[in-house]
């Protein structure tokens, strides 16, 4: 299993977001924006603070995936 951000990025463009613009409303750092744009695990501490910045639910953001 492998994780998925692809749901991040629809609801972005959904709420024509820019991926900075999430960054600075949530307070994640650069390098956890890039592992995101890796599909690269990331703490539950940042998952929370994209959740709470973009009103939504982990799994309108995540997704897991067979490799």
């Amino acid at each position: 299993m492998a994780v998925c951000y692809e749901r991040l990025w629809e609801l972005l463009a959904k709420k024509n977001m820019k991926k900075i613009e999430l960054q600075h409303r949530s307070g994640i750092s650069g390098n956890i924006l890039a592992k995101l744009g890796r599909n690269e695990y990331i703490s539950m501490q940042s998952v929370e603070k994209i959740c709470m910045a973009l009103n939504c639910t982990i799994d309108e953001i995540m997704s897991f995936k067979d490799n």
